[in-house]
Parts: structure tokens; sequence; C-alpha cells
């Protein structure tokens, strides 16, 4: 089959090695994998990085099996704002316009949403040319806007979001089926579009596990030990990713400095790099126990993983993370790691059920559930046992993968 994605937002197989695979390249590898032709449409500005690629529409054979697409947009510095609302509409012109002289018509395709506006570009395309797609809804765009905004400005707000919505429910509409991280974000598509499908189904953001060269895997513990991280039986908290506006590390902060006073032996470490950076390197930097190396690759990720006792996901307590599981989540259950989250709703279960984790925590409760993390040493290793068990029970890559391949390649033999 010819299969198309469409993934914004995400690396790439063309950007360098060290990336970390995401929806865009595990699906693509999978299915190629699996004996499928695929285009996988993206944009050329990097989100992680904040950069472009080319800074220009280009089209990327890397096999006979395997081409990529970029479509230029002018990029954005803030991951909420107008400027991003500004790169999602220059991206989906673009889409348009490459469309226009597209003959080839993929036998299906699959679609990441958000951002609104190119899925509405691409749907559309697809649904005049009967070809059936999944709608992978990741976000709740554009319900998340209205939230941002003060409530007595909410009905305002919502007048003004209006074509946002309207897009969004035509293409949940025109879609055969939704792909959904969680049954809660399923829930969510099918309630905002008012549409359900046979062909809705779960597929988790999981990713391949990390292997990592043991000549590489030494020269990251090297790397750690200069900046103060050493393996050993110390109580290590570690939280890894975008250091954004989705989080809220104010409790990290008040338990790191309830640990300093009371001389606890607890590192906290904090990597990453993104919009929030200047302000938590401010915020932490009278904290010896807290250290902040910035973006850290692969191999410097697995290593920390391997001497922590325990991860931290600090979301944000709003419906968008609720209702979901995010990939953060499966990053630390892959490495057997006890979960600390502030979440209710779907991670809250997940971890209850499967004692995976702790309950969620609040500005008061996090420095008691880090005592009883120091403290408990028979606690976390069955929690961890239970960690790697689920994940590898519900998670795995080849399950989850090879799941929506096989979704995809029926969902081939459907028409309009």
């Amino acid at each position: 089959m010819l299969i198309w994605i469409l993934q914004t937002g995400e690396p790439l197989q063309s950007d360098r090695q060290d990336v970390r695979p995401m929806r865009a390249i595990n699906l693509s590898n999978a299915l190629v994998a699996a004996g499928h032709d695929v285009v996988l449409w993206s944009s050329d500005f990097y989100h992680q990085e904040k950069r472009h690629r080319f800074g220009e529409n280009r089209s990327i054979r890397l096999s006979d099996s395997f081409e990529i697409r970029l479509l230029k947009s002018p990029g954005y510095k803030r991951n909420i704002g107008l400027g991003r609302l500004v790169d999602h509409a220059f991206l989906a012109y673009n889409l348009r316009n490459w469309l226009l002289s597209e003959n080839e018509v993929p036998d299906v395709a699959f679609i990441g949403y958000p951002p609104i506006e190119a899925a509405a570009i691409l749907s559309s395309w697809l649904r005049q040319r009967n070809v059936p797609f999944l709608l992978d809804v990741k976000d709740q765009w554009p319900s998340i806007f209205i939230e941002a905004i003060p409530p007595s400005l909410r009905i305002l707000g919502r007048a003004l979001l209006s074509p946002y919505f309207y897009l969004a429910k035509r293409t949940m509409r025109d879609a055969s089926g939704f792909s959904t991280m969680s049954i809660g974000f399923q829930n969510w598509a099918r309630s905002f579009s008012g549409e359900s499908n046979v062909f809705d189904s779960v597929f988790p953001l999981t990713t391949v596990h990390s292997f990592v060269e043991k000549s590489d895997l030494d020269s990251a513990l090297l790397w750690w030990e200069r900046k103060g991280v050493v393996k050993n039986k110390s109580c290590k908290i570690c939280f890894i990713g975008s250091l954004s506006q989705a989080f809220d590390f104010k409790p990290i902060f008040l338990a790191a400095k309830k640990s300093l006073e009371s001389n606890d032996d607890v590192q906290y470490i904090i990597c990453g790099d993104g919009e929030e950076a200047a302000k938590l390197h401010i915020m932490f930097g009278n904290l010896p126990n807290v250290i902040m190396p910035g973006w850290v690759n692969r191999s410097q990720a697995v290593a920390l993983f391997i001497m922590s006792t325990c991860a931290i996901a600090p979301y944000k307590n709003i419906p968008n993370f609720n209702s979901n599981i995010p990939n953060k989540i499966l990053d630390y259950l892959s490495f057997g790691l006890p979960i600390l989250c502030p979440l209710k709703g779907d991670v809250e279960s997940l971890l209850s059920i499967h004692k995976a984790g702790f309950p969620p925590y609040n500005h008061l409760s996090l420095y008691q559930q880090i005592l009883v993390i120091k403290n408990d040493n028979e606690l976390i290793e069955e929690m961890s046992l239970n960690a790697k068990n689920l994940f590898d029970n519900q998670f795995s890559f080849e399950k989850v993968y090879g799941n929506l391949v096989r979704h995809l390649e029926k969902l081939c033999s459907i028409k309009r």
C-alpha cells in the first residue's frame, strides 16, 4: 500500500541521529518494515529546536519506500501564542498549494491532529478522492484555547475562535476513525465531534525502547559524574522533557528546598530546554541539590534513568492532560521508574491500578511522597517491577505499532 502520514511538530528521520522518536518516526518506520510505501508530510520548521530545517518546501527521499515532504512556514518562538497560529495557517496554505499539483493518491492516510488547519486541508483533499484516513487526536484543540482565556472573556473568545471549531469538527466528521492515546481522549473526540466510528481505537504514544552501546553509556555516566550526579545509593528524582508552560515546577521547588533544609540525601535532576528555561534556572539557582544540565542526548537520558530512583511528570491539571496518557509517562514506565505525577484522571487510574506510582501530589504532599521514596526501598522495588511489567504488557512498541499497522491495513479495505 501507499500510505500518507501528516505529522508536524516532531523530530524526523532526516534530523540528527540522536533525536527522540515520536509518532512520525515510529509509525513510518513500522509501515516501511511491514512492506508499505510511505510519504511523510511534515513542517520545515523544527518545533523542538525552534528553527527551520531548510527554509523552503523540500522533498527528501530516504529510500525507495520512504519519502519526507517538508512544508515551509514562518515558525514561532513560543508554543502558546499568536505566532504559532500564524505558522499553522501558512503551513496549511503551502500544503494546499502542493496538493493542487499532486497526481498520486494514497490508499490510506494517517493525519496528526493538531494542527487544525493542515489537518482540515488534507482531510478535505482525501475525502474528495474517497481515501479513508485515521485522525490521530493528540491535543484538545481548539477547546484548550478557551481554557487559556480569562472566564469573563470566554464568550467573546469562543466567537473569535469559531472558525477553528468549525474546521476541527468538520475534519473529525470526515475521518474514517479516531486514533487516540487513551480512552479519555477518545471520549473527548467523540463528544466534541458528535461522531463515533467502528475504526476508532487507542494507540498510546509509546516508542522503541532505547538501546545504548556500552561505550556510549560509559561516556554518559562520566558526563553525569562531572555534573555531580553519580551512580550510588542516594535518592534521585529525574525529569527529562521540554521546559514549557505545560508543566508546574513550583511543587518540585518547594520539595527540593525542604529536602535541602532537612539535609536529606535527595537529588533533583531536571533536564531539558524551552521557553521556561531561564525562569526555572532562576527559581532553582540557589538549590545545590537541584541539577539542571539543559538538553541531554539519548545516551545521557538512558544513563540518568538507570541511576534514578523515581521519575516526576509535573503536568498541569487541565483536561488536555487529565484525559490523556502522555508519552513521558510511558518513557518512565519503560525503564521501570515509579512515577510521581499530579494528574488526576487516566494517569492516576493507570498508576493506581498497577501500583506503578504514587497518588496525585500537590504543593504540600510531594515532599512527603519523596520521603517515602527515600526510606522505603521495598516499596520502590515493587513499584519498579510493576512499572516495567505494565509497559511490557500494554505499551511495548511491537504491540502498539503492530496493531496500528494492521489497523491501517484494514482501513484500506473500505471505500466511502
